[in-house]
């Protein structure tokens, strides 16, 4: 409800009546219209994920997916010698607070996909995305054993509903 009231430019639901009754804001409820319908399909970042370019397209995706999410969720993003999308999936869920991360199953994946590269990203519905010393240790963890099989681990995000933090950026992953 927050994301909708957001979306219309209303404080609470009765100005977004209101809004309605007197017609101010008839485009806005034609793209949110759009919006709700593209989310029915299960379509919303769907699409914009094939056609990643730029790291800051990943950002606003998985913002889309998981930061709006109240459960933690931990994504995949497979990606080929030439940084090209393969592929991505959320591999794990967990409660409010954390999520179980199984790195056999990690690579178990990676396999499967013609993997050179790959992106983490879990979301932290407290809004809090400084990383916790687990997500750092597993992140190593997780880093020393793709380099075994020759996937290289280029970024951890996590994202929050409006920011994110990078473990590349902040120096927590070297290439």
């Amino acid at each position: 409800m927050k994301k909708i009231l957001k979306f219309l430019k209303c404080k609470d639901i009765d100005e977004v009546v209101s809004k309605i009754k007197s017609y101010e804001i008839n485009e806005e409820l034609e793209q949110f219209r759009e919006l709700m319908t593209t989310i029915a399909k299960g379509n919303i970042g769907k699409k914009d994920l094939t056609t990643v370019k730029a790291k800051s397209e990943l950002i606003n995706y998985l913002r889309s997916d998981i930061g709006f999410k109240n459960t933690e969720e931990f994504k995949v993003i497979y990606l080929s010698s030439s940084n090209r999308l393969i592929g991505e999936e959320t591999l794990f869920r967990g409660t409010i607070d954390r999520s179980v991360v199984y790195p056999r199953l990690i690579v178990e994946r990676a396999l499967k996909h013609p993997t050179k590269g790959i992106i983490f990203a879990h979301n932290h519905p407290s809004g809090d995305l400084k990383p916790s010393r687990k997500d750092i240790e597993l992140t190593n963890e997780l880093k020393d054993l793709l380099e075994v099989l020759d996937i290289r681990l280029l970024d951890h995000l996590i994202i929050g509903e409006n920011d994110y933090f990078s473990f590349y950026d902040n120096g927590l992953i070297e290439h």
